[in-house]
């Protein structure tokens, strides 16, 4: 249950686009990570507060890291963050 209140909350923040010093810390680290590619959610999910990660996804997990990133409890499946 708490990973689903992990999702709609990631995606909660995403539509509001709320971009905290957290989540920025988080991008810079997801940024230059190599588990960090690309998927196909840059076409429907622009993200222009954190252009770095946009349409990225990690490839770990499959989360996409314009909605994980802005999840307050969710963790890096690398322990990066």
């Amino acid at each position: 249950m708490a990973q689903i209140f992990n999702i709609i909350q990631g995606w909660k923040n995403y539509l509001k686009n709320e971009t905290d010093t957290n989540v920025l810390k988080k991008s810079a680290i997801c940024e230059n990570c190599p588990e960090a590619i690309i998927g196909t959610y840059e076409k429907f999910m622009p993200d222009e507060s954190l252009k770095e990660i946009q349409g990225l996804k990690c490839d770990k997990c499959k989360c996409p890291l314009s909605t994980k990133l802005r999840s307050e409890n969710e963790t890096c499946p690398l322990g990066k963050w």
